[in-house]
This record gives structure tokens, C-alpha cells and sequence, in this order.
């Protein structure tokens, strides 16, 4: 037996899929890392229903959806390099450091699991976001959001170990 559901309350589940989505990925990086982050969970609560919704309001013609989803990537670009190059600690004028790649990223998935929440069924949806959560996850207390090698310290030098990632 099919369950049919009237267009506003198919859409309102789907909106509601996309949050819940997005809070299992912001709380993982809302929670990362030496200190908590709080807009990280609004940020990706906002991302992936807003994604959901555009796609949504695209109605069901495929150019349109396709244009919109076009458009949320690359307005989810935008918002990954506002998480990625954050202003230097030690000089006013410097150039801005790079961090945060995984927080990055997460962000744009979430959108992208916004635009599957609003075109497609929730298996694809809950596999992808297992797998993230699993990929994202803390493994042994070692940090996998930078991305980037950590600086060398003195007693490193000393060793002839130049520092970075072991």
C-alpha cells in the first residue's frame, strides 16, 4: 500500500528530512575540535533546508530544478570559503590562514543532502549521511578537521622532524 500525501504536507516532510540532516552534521561540527562552535549548527541547519527548499519552490520541471541546483552550489562555495580562510592570528595585515577544510566540506554536503532530501527518497539520504557522520567522526582524539600540516615546534626541529602530520 502507497501512502499518498497532499503536495504541502510531501513538502513540509522533506523540509523537516533536510533539518534533521543538517543538525546531525552541524552538531558533529558544532562539537569539534578544542572548542564548540554554535553557529556551525545553525549554519548547517540553515544550508541544507534552505537548499531543500529552493530546490522545492523549482518546482517539478527538470531545467528549472537543475538551474536552481547549479545556483545552490555555487552559493554553498561561497559560504566554504568564508569557513576556510580565517584572518591571522599573530598579523593584522597578513595573508588569511587556511583552515577548516572538513568544516568546509560538511557544509557543502549538507546542502547537498538538502537538494536529495527535495528530489529523491530518503534511502540515498540516510546512506550519505551515515557514511559523513562516519567519515567525520573523531577517531582516537586526533583532530581531522585542518587539513593542513600543523607548524613545526622547536623540539621538533631539534629531532630533523620538520613537523606536519605524521
Amino acid at each position: 500500500m502507497v501512502l499518498s500525501l497532499s503536495p504541502d504536507l510531501e513538502a513540509l516532510l522533506r523540509l523537516g528530512m533536510a533539518v534533521l540532516c543538517g543538525l546531525a552534521v552541524g552538531i558533529n561540527r558544532a562539537h569539534h575540535g578544542s572548542r564548540a562552535h554554535p553557529n556551525r549548527l545553525r549554519v548547517h541547519v540553515l544550508v541544507g533546508m534552505s537548499a531543500c527548499l529552493m530546490v522545492l519552490a523549482a518546482g517539478p520541471d527538470p531545467q528549472a530544478r537543475s538551474r536552481v541546483i547549479q545556483g545552490v552550489a555555487t552559493g554553498v562555495g561561497f559560504l566554504g570559503a568564508g569557513e576556510i580562510l580565517v584572518p591571522p592570528v599573530r598579523q593584522k595585515h597578513a595573508i588569511p590562514e587556511v583552515r577548516g577544510l572538513s568544516s568546509a566540506a560538511s557544509i557543502w554536503f549538507t546542502a547537498a543532502l538538502g537538494i536529495t532530501v527535495a528530489v529523491s527518497s530518503p534511502v540515498p539520504v540516510l546512506m550519505a549521511l551515515g557514511l559523513a557522520l562516519i567519515t567525520l567522526s573523531d577517531r582516537n582524539g586526533h583532530s581531522v578537521d585542518s587539513g593542513e600540516a600543523t607548524p613545526p615546534q622547536p623540539d621538533d626541529l631539534k629531532k630533523g622532524n620538520g613537523g606536519g602530520r605524521s
